[in-house]
């Protein structure tokens, strides 16, 4: 075991305490240490770096605590992968997401840019909607059901209690493992195709109440779970997760299917309920209630979500004669929002889930003024540059690896006068923005969105406008 003393100096981007060692030969080299901050000064075991240039080092004891270090509220921090940042109090938080954001920024920072405070979450506890729960057993048949170990490769914990979520998830969780011990189904082990259950999915209306429970299996014949064993999950389900009226339950079944060569295949089953759950989405004095399909993406924090909608809406400048682009669309939620100030919407999204719901909403609604298309970004507007009238504002919102290459050439050719980029992870949208700045934008404004508290993460919104 090798022991050393570090001083925290900074976090890592990925929110990871980082100090600097002495070595023998009088160089330095800097050490990770995750669930530290700056003041920290721990004693750790150094392990291997494997391929990473810094040293990695986990903590055996403190000799001086942080300033900044707050009681976690969770028992299970410094072991889940989670929300690392429960030891830093909120404001705090803020203030280190706000610095990051305005760092990777500063070089693209132009005279008239406005950088803007961040946005807090309205709540920095119960807020997510969603979270995914892994079936995994060890060698000896021991079950887990819950989140990954931090620091592991794929390792499960029995989750007691999260902070994040309502409190019906981590009551839904222990009961489905205690129905999971007194059951001979097995976990699903990928690198032998063996095994029936892989994940539990939960899903909450956090404006509805509406509940959805998804249980995702093996698609192996082979392991494929009995009908006796789905009917006491259901029977389970609807006894501990079934919410007050008007709010409804969803129970789905979704069989996940590989094949070597082949595409993974999903095939889902409603059991109990409707195949949807509802949210609200307010902006301004615009309301629109949203269906949300079991596979479909909603932004994991409702009502934060809200004041990034209106927020991004408002930077775009957009009027009665605009012409919008909403691109990465999910279920069109920006491009409803806005549809009632533009001439007219089109919206493309990739995922078949996501596409559908954005048609049956905006039919439902009575959007007449919105469009949606499905398919790959860059492709859709490569195929469809002389049928669509050309945008004045285009909205993108792609995930985390920001726009592929094709995407950046078909919005650039586009030419429209504003861009509003929001991302959840602005480090490829800065990236992005570099070679819109070389096409002859300008940077007006960048505002930060905190629509993940007690995680490094942070939402943000870039405006760019045609000099």
């Amino acid at each position: 075991m090798h022991i050393e003393i570090v001083t925290i100096t900074e976090l890592s981007e990925e929110g990871k305490g980082l100090g600097v060692l002495n070595n023998s030969d009088g160089t330095t080299r800097q050490v990770e240490v995750p669930f530290t901050l700056p003041g920290d000064v721990v004693e750790i075991e150094l392990r291997r770096a494997r391929r990473r240039k810094r040293g990695q080092g986990v903590i055996t004891s403190f000799i001086e605590k942080s300033p900044l270090r707050v009681e976690p509220r969770c028992k299970h921090f410094a072991s889940c992968g989670g929300c690392s940042f429960q030891h830093i109090a909120y404001q705090d938080q803020l203030t280190m997401k706000e610095k990051s954001v305005h760092d990777l920024f500063l070089p693209l920072k132009q005279e008239s840019t406005v950088f803007y405070p961040i946005l807090a979450s309205q709540s920095a506890w119960n807020y997510r909607n969603k979270m995914e729960y892994s079936f995994s057993q060890n060698a000896r048949g021991e079950k887990f059901l819950g989140l990954i170990l931090s620091g592991t490769r794929g390792w499960v914990f029995n989750l007691e209690e999260c902070h994040l979520v309502d409190s019906w998830f981590a009551t839904t969780v222990k009961e489905v493992s205690a129905w999971w011990e007194q059951s001979a189904i097995t976990a699903y082990f990928h690198g032998a195709d063996r095994g029936t259950l892989r994940t539990l999915t939960l899903r909450h209306g956090i404006t509805s109440g509406d509940r959805m429970v998804i249980l995702t299996v093996s698609g192996n014949p082979e392991f494929a779970i009995k009908k006796q064993e789905l009917d006491s999950f259901v029977s389970l389900i609807q006894k501990v997760a079934t919410p007050e009226l008007p709010a409804h339950l969803s129970i789905v079944l979704r069989v996940q299917q590989i094949a070597k060569g082949q595409p993974t295949q999903f095939y889902e089953m409603i059991l109990s309920g409707p195949d949807y759950i509802r949210e609200t989405v307010s902006v301004g004095s615009e309301q629109h209630e949203f269906r949300i399909s079991p596979k479909a993406f909603f932004q994991p924090n409702t009502r934060t979500a809200n004041n990034l909608y209106a927020k991004a809406i408002e930077l775009a400048d957009i009027t009665a004669q605009s012409v919008v682009y909403d691109l990465y669309a999910g279920i069109g939620v920006f491009g409803m929002s806005l549809a009632h100030k533009a001439k007219e919407v089109v919206a493309i999204e990739l995922a078949p889930d996501s596409a559908y719901d954005a048609k049956t909403n905006s039919q439902r609604l009575n959007l007449k003024n919105f469009t949606i298309y499905e398919g790959d970004v860059g492709k859709v507007l490569q195929e469809k540059q002389d049928e669509l009238a050309k945008p004045d504002i285009v909205i993108v919102d792609p995930p985390r690896p920001g726009l592929d290459a094709k995407a950046l050439l078909q919005i650039i050719a586009l030419n429209p006068q504003t861009i509003v980029y929001v991302s959840c992870n602005p480090k490829t949208q800065v990236e992005n923005i570099k070679v819109l700045l070389d096409a002859g934008y300008s940077l007006k404004a960048v505002q930060p969105v905190d629509q993940f508290p007690h995680t490094p993460h942070v939402e943000n919104i870039a405006i760019c406008i045609r000099k």
